[in-house]
């Protein structure tokens, strides 16, 4: 059965139809597909996050710890936006064993050896390693970073969690964020202070 969730996703990827894709899972309570994403957005939380993007003139997106990379095809698909993706643990990902990616992954050996765009916002969707995430807010002079993950009351843990990230210091400040329909999940979008002094 599993296998056969997995396949519909690969048949609308092969496709291009990232918008059949998001109608797996519209309840977003499927544990099935929470096996290849955890956080499953909607099309309204694509346009808003393409809004903050165009906003704010950022060109693109890093996402750091991307998994399979499925929300991130979802997210360039719908917005246009260049999204790459970021992973450790290059051996598991090659795996038999691991999901099939859905777009090209960049691995991680080295964090200070990273180049981080800083035209592009970070972002950490299901994220789970505080002292990484600080390691990689300290690397990066862009101006936009985005967390995606569960809020109070949820019933799961991230760190970062959206609304209270430890960032390690504190020229980050919550400036946009939207409830993945109604899962409890959110998308945040912190902006550096010297931005949101400007709006």
């Amino acid at each position: 059965m599993e296998s056969n969730f997995l396949e519909i996703v690969l048949e609308h990827y092969r496709e291009n139809d990232w918008k059949s894709i998001l109608k797996l899972n519209e309840k977003s309570d499927n544990p099935k597909a929470l096996k290849i994403l955890w956080a499953w957005p909607e099309e309204s939380n694509l346009f808003f996050l393409k809004y903050c993007l165009e906003r704010y003139n950022i060109e693109g997106i890093m996402s750091i710890g991307c998994g399979c990379g499925l929300l991130e095809w979802i997210i360039e698909k719908c917005s246009g936006v260049r999204v790459s993706g970021y992973e450790v643990n290059k051996e598991w990902w090659e795996s038999k064993y691991s999901n099939p990616c859905f777009i090209p992954l960049n691995f991680v050996e080295n964090i200070s050896s990273l180049y981080l765009n800083n035209k592009f916002a970070l972002m950490f969707c299901y994220f789970n390693n505080g002292e990484a995430f600080r390691e990689y807010i300290n690397r990066y002079n862009g101006e936009m970073v985005i967390i995606i993950g569960p809020s109070y009351g949820s019933g799961r843990h991230t760190d970062p969690q959206p609304f209270n990230p430890n960032f390690g210091h504190s020229c980050w400040h919550l400036r946009h964020f939207q409830q993945l329909k109604d899962t409890k999940d959110f998308i945040a979008i912190y902006l550096r202070f010297n931005i949101s002094q400007l709006e």
